[in-house]
Parts: structure tokens; C-alpha cells; sequence
């Protein structure tokens, strides 16, 4: 800053500070003024014109301080709080543009809190996506409850209509992967982390894996689906749509976990699109059922095998009871919680 510019600054802020006071001297003066005018035109012995034309002027000058000093103080308040609240106003509306400008590209476009079930405004987001989408990705853990949905929803258009169904899901044979899952479960949970406790976990988690591939083998014929084993840790789960997608971090230790939902113009949409590609592109094994493929799983032998070969050793049959045992539970807490099984959640 020039030292011209700065005494210019200077003078401004001296002429603000003392506006007030600058007021008062000059309506005091004009007072003066007025009084004197108005005494000379009557007092003095002038030619009558001079005398009048005195007089008028002085008491002009009077009558606008007066009318002055209304405005000032009973309507100039007013008029300066009304300026002052358009001002603010105008100040918020820019300054709520510049924000959206500069953070849409980054914040969720809604957030649903933790609960022990899905609830209605997280369902009603959720039917938007999948209905104007053409393709349902997830990428979680055992994806029991993304495979619940499917068998539910295996009638329903909005399902039916889908051109990919993908599932990122945990791979039961990563020992470290199914041990990182379980210590972030057990200690969102306040469990204890003894050893035992531990390899029990792992062994209940591998079993979730292998009921929600038996769910999915099942549904093969109405929902055909590709499944990609993966042997990430345990950060969050995503479900992604074509316009959008419902992020959820592994923090608070409930089901559900707080979710947030993301559009596809948005940073982590494209975030987190990009993570579930590479997912699918390494992942360490990749089993399509009832697609169009010449290594697709249709048969109960073949899917048998695979099972074998992802370290399970309960028969077929007992695979199904568990996934009807845990489809039935799944039925239970969502009519507890007041929503019909039939509807898209």
C-alpha cells in the first residue's frame, strides 16, 4: 500500500469514527444559521424584500434541520436496518453459492443415521437410485443383508431390469482379511479379543460368506450375478448406481451403520467407482451365476465344487437351511420395525 493510499485510509476511517459528531456541528451550524438569518430579516431595518426574502430563508433552514432530525431518528433507523438485512441477505445467498461452488463437488447429498434396519428415508433414496439405474454394484463383507435384498426383490422390476448385478465380497480363504473383519467387528462391539473368540468369529464369518454365495447361487435363474472375492481390509461399505451411490464407514459397531449417500458428480462417487473397478480387476476370484459365460456356475455339482474349493465342508442342503434361517430373521426385525417385506428397502 502507497503511503497516499494509506492516509486516504486513514482520513475515511477518522471521518467513520467521528460521522456522528460531524452530523451534530453541522446541523448545529445550520440552526445557527437559520436563527440568525430570520433575526436579521426581522430585526434590522431592511428594504421589505431583503427583510422577507431573510426571514424565508432562515426558517427554510430551520424547518429542514427539524425535518432532518425526524428522519433521523425516527425513519432513518428503520431504513438502515432494512438496508443492513437486505445487505446481510445478499452477503449469506453469495456466500452460500461460493460454498456450493467449491464443496458440492465433495459433500454427501443426504445422510441417514446408524439404526438396527434400514430406515424409510434411506429406502425411499435407495428405490430412486435403483430405479433409474441400470446396474447395482456393492462392496462390503459377507454381504448378508445386499443378498436378503436380492432374494426379496428377485420378482420385482426394478431388479429385473438391472444389466449388472456385481458383488464385491470377502474372499473366505484370506485368513488375514477375515481376522482384520473380525477384530474391527469385535471391537466396535466391545468384545473381548481372546484368541479362541477370535478363530470362532473367523469360522462364523467364512460360514456367512459361503450362505450368501448359496443365496445368490439359488437366485441364478432370476438374478443372475457375478460375485468378485476380494481381500481388502475392513474400511466401509458401498452400494453404487449409475447416479449415485450409499458409502457407510465400519465406525459406530451397529448393522447399519450411519450411511451417507453420494451423487455421481460428486469426488467420492468417482472415488469410490474407480476403488470397486480396481476391487473387480484383482480380485482373487470371480464367480458368475447365471450369466451367459462358459465358466458360469448353473449346476449344484459345480457349485459344490467351488465351495470345496473356498474351504467349506458343510453339505449344500445345511448351507440352505442357514440362508432361510437367516432370510427369516432379516423378515422378523424389518416387521418389528413396522416395513412389509415386500417393499424395496
Amino acid at each position: 500500500m502507497t503511503l497516499s493510499a494509506s492516509g486516504n485510509a486513514d482520513g475515511v476511517r477518522i471521518f467513520a469514527k467521528y460521522a456522528r459528531l460531524w452530523a451534530v456541528v453541522v446541523m448545529l451550524g445550520a440552526t445557527v444559521a437559520g436563527v440568525l438569518l430570520t433575526l436579521w430579516g426581522l430585526l434590522f431595518d431592511l428594504d421589505q424584500q431583503w427583510s422577507t426574502a431573510l426571514a424565508a430563508i432562515g426558517e427554510s433552514v430551520i424547518a429542514s434541520v427539524f425535518i432532518y432530525v425526524m428522519v433521523s431518528l425516527f425513519l432513518d433507523p428503520i431504513r438502515q436496518r432494512l438496508q443492513a438485512q437486505e445487505l446481510a441477505g445478499y452477503a449469506i445467498d453469495v456466500a452460500h453459492s461460493q460454498f456450493q461452488e467449491r464443496f458440492e463437488a465433495s459433500l454427501p447429498s443426504g445422510v441417514f443415521e446408524s439404526a438396527d434396519v434400514p430406515k424409510l428415508a434411506f429406502r425411499e433414496a435407495f428405490q430412486v437410485l435403483l430405479e433409474s439405474s441400470t446396474r447395482y454394484d456393492s462392496k462390503g463383507g459377507a454381504a448378508e443383508f445386499a443378498t436378503f435384498r436380492l432374494a426379496q426383490g428377485a420378482e420385482k422390476r426394478a431388479f429385473r431390469r438391472l444389466d449388472q448385478i456385481r458383488l464385491c465380497i470377502i474372499d473366505p480363504r484370506a485368513e488375514d482379511c477375515l481376522r482384520a473383519h473380525v477384530f474391527m467387528r469385535l471391537r466396535e462391539g466391545r468384545a473381548t479379543l481372546s484368541p479362541d473368540r477370535v478363530n470362532n468369529e473367523i469360522k462364523k464369518l467364512q460360514e456367512r460368506v459361503y450362505v450368501s454365495l448359496t443365496a445368490l447361487h439359488d437366485l441364478r435363474t432370476a438374478l443372475p450375478t457375478t460375485v468378485y472375492l476380494h481381500r481388502d481390509l475392513p474400511f466401509f461399505r458401498c452400494e453404487m448406481f449409475d447416479s449415485g451411490m450409499f458409502l457407510t464407514y465400519y465406525l459406530d459397531g451397529t448393522e447399519y451403520p450411519e450411511n451417507l449417500q453420494f451423487s455421481s458428480k460428486t469426488r467420492p462417487y468417482r472415488a469410490y467407482h474407480a476403488s470397486m473397478d480396481m476391487t473387480r480387476r484383482f480380485a482373487s476370484k470371480i464367480i458368475p451365476f447365471g450369466m451367459e459365460a462358459s465358466h458360469s456356475i448353473e449346476s449344484d455339482q459345480e457349485f459344490s465344487g467351488l465351495l470345496t474349493e473356498l474351504g467349506c465342508h458343510k453339505p449344500l442342503e445345511a448351507l440352505r437351511e442357514l440362508r432361510d434361517k437367516r432370510f427369516d430373521q432379516f423378515r422378523s426385525q424389518l416387521r418389528e420395525a413396522g416395513i412389509d417385506a415386500q417393499d424395496i428397502f
